[in-house]
């Protein structure tokens, strides 16, 4: 027996026996854990300086973080306001002084387009107005209310107003043509129909064109002198001639009354001197019902100048014509120039019109400006490819 035991001990020569270590299970471990005392921090190891233990946080209940901090109820209603969606309201403003329709035409019309709005869950507001600075004033007042688009019912004079007025905020314009010309609308839409134009309003599909200052005024449409403001004189209160022979012999009759007087051009750095009896600057194609500038898109960034050359003469009336018939060419006759800045002078002792109002300009130069898509209007819906 003696020798098995140094037989067995001297197999592991220079070996320490093996000591297995006392199996525990990982519940009696954590019970050990939490019933052993914890050791207090020698000063050695804290440099001689004992730290004080922190006072544990209290859990604040609701109620006391309620209590506790009033700020937070004074928010709750802000979000409770933000909450409740806000219904969406259209402001329909009239011009009676609108030469196209009569007062109660008009009333009727927004009417029924009060109704087929109502009709898709929506609100509308009508005010009339029977003065320039009462239409003005009415303007202002419905876009500080912040509609979803304002409605105007009027000529090129009312949406050139209502127009620079709802570009300096950002908002949407819908136009209902009840002018004598409605050369804007022509322009963007075609047939002047107002049937047509409330369903345009209810399609609520939008589109950005283009606007234009001249020394700071605005307009849409066109800034013209010399031969177009005298045939638009000789007309008065007749509606435009509807038949091409008619057109010249009203453009005949005016090239007479129209003295052409020098004037100095400088269109994005080009300049060039001219003596027109006809001068148009073109946002949009359509002036008088007749397409002058067809090159004109509205919201590509371009003016487009017309203006004729000295040797024209009395062919003007046939290029009138013409354009009743949708056959001119431009050529050596009659120039156009397109660009994004345009600088005239002199322009003292001109007649000048925007968008159909007589104009006077205080200096001897004027600057054109074009601004890029700076107004929202409604347009057609978007062709399917």
């Amino acid at each position: 027996m003696e020798n098995d035991k140094e037989n067995k001990s001297g197999s592991t020569k220079g070996r320490s026996p093996r000591r297995r270590r006392p199996t525990t299970s990982r519940k009696q471990s954590d019970t050990q854990a939490s019933t052993r005392p914890s050791r207090p921090a020698s000063p050695a190891s804290s440099g001689g300086r004992s730290r004080p233990a922190r006072p544990a946080r209290k859990k604040s209940t609701p109620a006391s973080s309620a209590s506790s901090s009033p700020a937070r109820l004074a928010r709750r209603p802000r979000s409770l306001k933000s909450a409740v969606r806000k219904k969406r309201a259209y402001q329909i403003v009239i011009n009676e002084l609108a030469e196209g329709y009569s007062v109660d035409t008009q009333i009727k019309l927004a009417q029924k387009l009060k109704r087929r709005i109502a009709s898709s869950g929506f609100e509308a507001e009508i005010t009339q107005t029977d003065s320039w600075d009462a239409f003005g004033s009415a303007v202002s007042t419905a876009i500080r209310t912040r509609p979803f688009a304002l409605i105007i019912m009027g000529g090129d004079g009312s949406v050139r107003l209502a127009g620079s007025r709802v570009a300096r905020g950002k908002g949407l314009l819908g136009i209902i043509p009840t002018g004598k010309y409605n050369n804007i609308y022509q322009s963007l839409y075609g047939n002047t129909d107002c049937d047509l134009a409330l369903d345009l309003i209810r399609s609520e599909y939008q589109t950005r064109i283009d606007a234009a200052s001249a020394n700071g005024r605005f307009f849409l449409g066109n800034l013209i002198t010399g031969l177009v403001p005298n045939m638009l004189n000789r007309l008065g209160d007749k509606m435009p001639p509807r038949l091409a022979m008619s057109w010249t012999k009203l453009s005949s009759g005016s090239i007479p009354e129209v003295k052409p007087k020098k004037m100095k051009l400088k269109m994005d750095g080009f300049t060039l001197e001219a003596q027109p009896q006809l001068f148009n600057i073109h946002l949009l194609p359509s002036l008088m019902g007749l397409r002058f500038a067809p090159v004109s898109i509205p919201d590509d960034g371009r003016l487009v100048v017309i203006y004729d050359r000295e040797d024209v003469g009395k062919n003007i009336s046939h290029y009138i014509r013409d354009l009743k018939k949708n056959k001119y060419q431009y050529s050596d006759g009659m120039q156009m120039i397109r660009g994004m800045t345009l600088t005239i002078g002199p322009a003292v002792g001109r007649d000048w019109l925007i968008d159909g109002d007589p104009i006077r300009f205080a200096g001897d130069k004027i600057v054109v400006e074009v601004h890029h898509r700076a107004l929202r209007v409604f347009s057609h819906a978007p062709e399917k490819k």
